[in-house]
Parts: structure tokens; sequence; C-alpha cells
């Protein structure tokens, strides 16, 4: 089947939220909520795309946006590939144009009660599906698709407020991908006797809202399964949990450390043929080099890959890093949140948005001393 290229836009507000947009009657999956875009046209670049469509379809002028992430999709009726792009400056107040109904929403982890509700309506839509298949009918593609949509409760562990729906299915993915915070510090205690110091600096980046940590330390004197070494990441957690902030612990320690956090980073040379089994809402983040390195981490199903090095580093001293032009090339093919890593900091930021990264990662810079 042809492969269709769309523009998606992901308009986001300062405060979080996104705009979704209903596909009004007379178009394939109406009243289903997707978000804004369309197809490319010959000659065009994505950039150009997004920009247009989004001037037709909302009325409004786009002033700043990035290619984000890159993501295949096949419906009955069409494979699309769809470049998802952060938009987050643009001129006029969005209007539905094409008469399309629209409404901000902001993400947040649902509760267990609307998980398992979701679960218990889409069980339901299936048993009535299979049903009616059973007594000889043939419903349409259409209502096979509406019995079997999944929530973001359902699938996702996520929630929008205000509740819309239903979602066309390559619309949870992004949803997914915006829970990711876009700033991850990795830890470098180094030795018992820095642990009151970091932890000092862990509360200040806490404060200032950081909301992701890779807890990390191959070199700590006792070993990388050393005990005393486990109570420190059991401090780091006590303190991130209440701050909304998640750690993972980095695949140099022991699994079981796993249950005591809120995820595992594999490193490159760590990562298995198939997705390791996780507690339920753990968080799978892979460290990749190359192109290959981020395959491997899509077909893992992983939240997110840290790419590097991008620039220069005192840690790894003669090495020349990607460079940004290869980071977006490799960025936008990945097919899942990238973030960069390799002399990165504050002042990079802006830089590493423009080249397709999700975010930055890194040590020395991320601790504030």
């Amino acid at each position: 089947m042809k492969v269709v290229d769309v523009a998606v836009g992901v308009m986001l507000r300062p405060d979080g939220s996104l705009l979704l947009g209903q596909r009004p009657e007379g178009k394939p999956y109406a009243g289903w909520w997707e978000l804004p875009g369309g197809k490319l046209e010959p000659g065009e670049t994505i950039l150009q795309a997004l920009t247009r469509e989004l001037k037709e379809e909302l009325g409004v002028t786009v002033l700043e946006s990035s290619t984000w992430v890159t993501h295949v999709h096949a419906y009955s009726h069409a494979t699309v590939r769809l470049y998802f792009c952060r938009v987050t400056r643009w001129e006029g107040e969005p209007r539905g144009l094409e008469s399309q109904a629209l409404q901000w929403g902001r993400i947040r982890d649902a509760s267990e009660a609307e998980m398992q509700a979701a679960r218990r309506d889409h069980g339901e839509r299936l048993k009535a599906l299979e049903a009616r298949i059973a007594r000889g009918e043939q419903p349409t593609d259409l209502e096979t698709a509406q019995a079997r949509a999944q929530s973001p409760e359902d699938a996702l562990g996520l929630a929008l407020e205000p509740r819309i729906g239903p979602l066309l299915p390559a619309t949870l993915p992004p949803l997914r991908w915006l829970h990711v915070p876009d700033t991850y510090a990795i830890t470098h205690i180094g030795s018992p006797g820095n642990v009151d110091a970091f932890l000092r600096r862990l509360d200040a980046a806490l404060a200032s809202g950081l909301k992701l940590v890779q807890f990390r330390e191959p070199d700590w004197p006792g070993g990388a399964a050393d005990d005393a070494l486990r109570q420190v990441l059991k401090q780091v957690v006590a303190r991130a949990r209440p701050a909304g902030a998640r750690v993972l612990v980095n695949s140099a320690h022991p699994r079981d450390w796993i249950a005591d956090a809120d995820g595992v980073h594999l490193r490159a040379a760590d990562v298995p043929a198939q997705r390791p089994k996780l507690p339920p809402g753990a968080m799978l983040g892979v460290s990749a080099h190359n192109a290959a390195e981020l395959e491997r981490a899509r077909q893992l199903d992983a939240d997110f890959a840290v790419l590097a090095p991008v620039l220069p580093t005192r840690s790894h001293p003669g090495q020349p890093g990607l460079g940004w032009e290869t980071f977006g090339t490799l960025a936008l093919h990945a097919g899942l949140p990238v973030l960069a890593l390799g002399g990165q900091s504050a002042d990079t930021r802006a830089t590493a948005l423009a080249h397709g990264a999700h975010g930055i990662a890194g040590i020395s810079g991320f601790w504030g001393g």
C-alpha cells in the first residue's frame, strides 16, 4: 500500500495543553479526534507543509516549530507516515475553518479507577463486536475500528482533561511522548563522601522543576551492586517522587533495583532482543550512538532514547561528536523521542529542539554546580 506523508502539528500552550480537532462529517473516521495537519505537497519540506496546513485548517500563522517524532501507522484505507512537529508559537487564535470542532486538552496520569473503567468499556465493545461477527453480521471498517479503539486511559495510563474522544489510533503515541520530560539529569555522585552535597543539589534541581533523573554510578568504590549505593538510590527516589519526578536506574546496576525506582535506562550494550518485563507504569530509556541502535530502541517500544555524543565532552576527549546536522537526521527517523547528550546545557537547549530533539540530557551541567 502506498505510504502517504503527512505533517502533523502538536500545538502546545505554555501550560502544556495541546490542540485537538474533531474530524467533520464527510471525512473518513468522522467524529474522531486528531491532531491538526495534512499531506505534504510535491516539493514541500515538512515544516512548509505544516505551516500551510495549519493556516488552511486553523487560520493561524506558525512562528516557531520544529520536527519531533516520525511515526508510521497503517489504517484500513491508507498507510501514513506522520511527521509530528511541535508548534510552540503562532499568530492568531485557532478556528475550525473546515467545520471541525476544536478543544484544548491537558495530559495527566490516569487514576486506577479511570484505567479500570476504560479497560471494562474496551472489553465490552470487543465482546459486542465478536457477538455480531458470530451471528454472521459484517461490521463496517468504521464500526470495527470503533469497537477496537483504545482510550488514553486504557492504552497509556494517561488521561486528557477535559475528556476527549474517541482519538484516532495514531494520536495516542504523541500523548505518551509528551509525557516524557524534556530534561534528563544523570547522577555522578562518585563516592559516599559526596552524597550529602549531591542530595542538596538534587533538592535544588527538583525545586526548579527537574522531572527525570537517571541513577548511574558505575564507578562507585564498593561496586555498582553495593548495598550502600542502593540506599543512596532510595534516598534519591524518596526526594524525587514528592516533587513529581521519576528516577530510572541505569542497567549497570542490579536488575532488582528497578523495584525501588520508576524504570530502567539501558546502556546500548545491554539492550536485549525483546522488551524487558517491567512493573506497570515503569519507564524505559535506551542509550544509542547510531541509527541501528535507535532502531533497536524503537523495536523495544522504549519511552525515549538518548543519542550521544552530540558535541565534544570533557569525559571523552578527542571525540568530535555527531554534530547537530547528523543528530537531526537520526532523530527525525528514530520513531521515538530522542534526547541529546554530550556537551548539553541550558545554552544548547534551543539548538537541540530546533534539530528535532525531544530535550537534553547530561551530567555536569544539570546539577547547579
